[in-house]
């Protein structure tokens, strides 16, 4: 679980980095009695991306770190982007 807990570390972290350097808006929301996770990262209105994650306790930890692993990679990808856009404005 260790592994885990870092990946939502690294998650949370990605998503209030986008929300304080981007005009981007972002949820994430570990809910304990849906058993489910959830992520959304909005640019007004429309959504660019978004991830649910549903028997948050049942999944097998190797595949939810695979799943959480992949959130990470996406969101580090947003943030790519934004960073080359500021550096090209």
């Amino acid at each position: 679980m260790d592994k885990n807990l870092a990946l939502f570390t690294q998650i949370n972290s990605l998503s209030y980095w986008l929300l304080q350097e981007s005009n981007f808006k972002s949820s994430v929301s570990l809910d304990a009695t849906d058993d489910s996770f959830f992520i959304s990262i909005k640019d007004g209105l429309e959504s660019i991306y978004k991830h649910h994650i549903e028997d948050f306790s049942k999944k097998d930890q190797r595949f939810l770190r695979i799943e959480l692993s992949s959130i990470v990679s996406h969101l580090l990808q947003i943030k790519r982007s934004v960073k080359s856009h500021k550096h090209a404005s």
